[in-house]
């Protein structure tokens, strides 16, 4: 905020602008953790697993004993999905007023930087049960993100020795995890090869063919922690890259966690990513019902799935997210804040994909030659 700025003019110029914009208001008024000595606002520190004042560095104590607890799936049904488009948040430090999205649970007031965390009451739709705190911090997330660089094979030579994140922040990602008992029965039809040999013109052949058997049977599996992100994102394969995380270790929702990082609700509701649960579950429980098998090609498998004692966790997931620059272009990225795993995209040098590329056309080339001389 500039040193002219008064927060309260702000907050009327927000209040006029919301008027004008015929949006409804709802007074959601966000709260800050103090600073018990010198006032200032508290951070959580994933270094000191506390909350920390970044000006006088008095540290206070988060509660890391309440583990998060199994809801049971009819929960979810009961949950309100009544989304508005946007709200008022109220910064408790400067009182200035700005609009959010809805979705948002940890906004910063635009004026003052201040960040804050919507009160449990005010979240619309279903709330997190559950958190998994960042264990990394930022420069440790920094120093992930370069060596991983190092490791991009394609990378220009110049990106990897320079390579530099730039606007990392952390940011709580909303995702469901769900278990589950299931007892599936099962049909199928399997095929193993085998070879024959024939002759033609002359010649003799080995031919390929198939014998096939049928299968059919039960099968149980339990499910642990099967989990969905729940937000819509075009970078979707990327935050899935970051898994796992440890689930198992997730602290019941507090929002001392939260203090400092940015955190949003869920896009997809838990009755969606059910529906992507299943999935999940289902390709696993085809993997184990043909592991017991010895089979070259799969003709059909008929899948029947009962799913019992289904419970969930609607959870927070730390992420690191930022961007590096090369050849002013962006390129996101983004860390695990719990393992420092990361992912995302690096620029690819076209001298290299073209090396590897005539590299790979003349060992198919020299395979092709041996082939012909071997059988001819």
């Amino acid at each position: 905020m500039t040193p002219d700025m008064d927060p309260f003019d702000t907050a009327e110029d927000a209040e006029a602008e919301i008027l004008a914009g015929n949006e409804e208001e709802v007074h959601v008024d966000s709260h800050v953790s103090k600073c018990p000595t010198c006032g200032a606002n508290l951070v959580y520190s994933p270094e000191k697993r506390k909350l920390e004042c970044p000006f006088c560095g008095n540290a206070v104590d988060v509660d890391l004993t309440e583990y998060a607890e199994e809801i049971p799936f009819a929960n979810i049904l009961g949950g309100a999905a009544d989304w508005g488009e946007t709200r008022v948040f109220t910064c408790a430090n400067c009182g200035a007023r700005t609009i959010i999205s809805d979705k948002e649970i940890a906004p910063v007031c635009p004026y003052c930087g201040t960040p804050g965390v919507i009160d449990e009451s005010d979240i619309t739709g279903l709330r997190p049960n559950a958190v998994l705190p960042f264990l990394i911090d930022k420069p440790t997330a920094a120093e992930r993100f370069k060596a991983w660089v190092k490791r991009k094979f394609f990378a220009p030579g110049k990106y990897k020795k320079s390579a530099r994140p730039e606007q990392i922040a952390g940011n709580y990602f909303p995702a469901f995890t769900f278990d589950s008992d299931t007892f599936t029965s099962y049909r199928g039809r399997l095929g193993k090869y085998y070879y024959v040999t024939v002759r033609r013109n002359g010649k003799t052949y080995r031919q390929q063919r198939v014998r096939y058997f049928d299968i059919g049977g039960t099968y149980s599996l339990f499910f642990n922690d099967v989990l969905v992100y729940a937000n819509e994102s075009r970078d979707e394969k990327h935050l899935a890259a970051l898994l796992p995380f440890a689930t198992d270790q997730a602290q019941k929702y507090n929002e001392d966690f939260i203090y400092g990082f940015g955190a949003a609700q869920y896009d997809k509701d838990g009755t969606v990513c059910w529906g992507e649960a299943q999935e999940k579950m289902r390709g696993a429980i085809r993997r184990a019902i043909l592991s017991q098998y010895t089979y070259d090609v799969v003709a059909s498998l008929d899948m029947n799935v009962s799913y019992g004692k289904v419970t969930y966790k609607y959870m927070l997931l730390p992420v690191y997210i930022g961007h590096s620059k090369y050849r002013d272009k962006l390129y996101n990225f983004f860390v695990n804040g719990q393992s420092g795993k990361v992912a995302g995209k690096t620029p690819v040098s076209p001298v290299k994909v073209t090396l590897v590329a005539l590299l790979g056309a003349a060992v198919l080339a020299g395979l092709g030659v041996l082939i012909y001389f071997l059988t001819s």
